[in-house]
């Protein structure tokens, strides 16, 4: 694995570092004791990088490299991976290690780091991505903290769903259950909605209405049941998997445990 090469070229450039905040979105063990690490962050977007001797029971730089940790890092410029020089994990409240917090979170990496090209930073995608990961460690119902994140990063890549006219005529959906087509863009009205389709309750369409207003204080004080978030939960990924070319392993194994539950 020639990419995991980072650094070891000569010359004045493999020298030049550069200090970045950052979240860790995944890591990879690489030979005996390295790992390589993707990373968010905020002024460069997605960045390879590897920590060299991380895995070492007396490396001082392992600890704060957990998958999720917010970071101040130091990377130095490497041929095809960054090497991390130094690095300081930010005071953040961590995700507990229960199931349902865990993969929301790595939805949220898998989908972060799925939305950048490497060093091309998306607007707000940084920062978005940090609330996400703090909500995720304090709301009670971690399906709240990662449902908005969906929402705020569909909408950043111009994905965002028709919630309020219906998709298909543009003619404003009157208050009710309506059919929701991620083909069409959006909900859709009975004369234009295929009868056999399931619709989604009123309750539902107004929390995503929310939602997509990017209204943080007002959606903290909903009150949300669980029948609720399913149907939103539902919503936001038909319309994200009908526009990613391809599908999302923490989407698909969250649907997993929500039907075996």
């Amino acid at each position: 694995m020639a990419a995991a090469d980072g650094g070891r070229r000569g010359g004045a450039h493999s020298l030049s570092s550069y200090r970045e905040e950052a979240v860790v979105l995944r890591k990879l063990d690489y030979g005996e004791a390295d790992r390589i690490y993707t990373l968010l962050t905020r002024e460069h977007g997605k960045v390879g990088a590897i920590g060299r001797g991380v895995r070492k029971p007396s490396s001082k730089l392992g600890p704060a490299l957990e998958v999720y940790s917010q970071v101040d890092i130091q990377l130095a410029h490497g041929r095809n991976l960054d090497v991390i020089a130094q690095v300081v994990r930010k005071h953040k409240p961590r995700i507990d290690a229960d199931l349902e917090r865990t993969s929301r979170a790595a939805l949220v990496a898998e989908l972060a780091e799925r939305m950048t090209e490497d060093r091309h930073p998306m607007e707000g995608l940084f920062e978005l991505t940090c609330w996400a990961l703090d909500e995720l460690a304090v709301e009670e119902d971690p399906r709240r903290a990662a449902a908005f994140f969906l929402a705020a990063a569909l909408d950043l890549m111009g994905y965002a769903p028709q919630l309020f006219d219906c998709a298909r005529c543009a003619k404003p959906l009157v208050e009710g259950a309506h059919a929701f087509s991620a083909a069409a863009g959006g909900f859709l009205c009975a004369n234009d909605a295929d009868p056999a389709e399931p619709a989604v309750p009123p309750a539902a369409i107004k929390v995503l209405r929310v939602m997509f207003s990017r209204d943080v204080e007002l959606y903290r004080r909903l009150k949300l049941s669980s029948a609720i978030m399913d149907d939103v939960d539902d919503v936001l990924a038909d319309q994200l998997e009908y526009h990613l070319d391809k599908q999302l392993k923490s989407l698909r194994f969250l649907r997993r445990m929500r039907t075996s539950s």
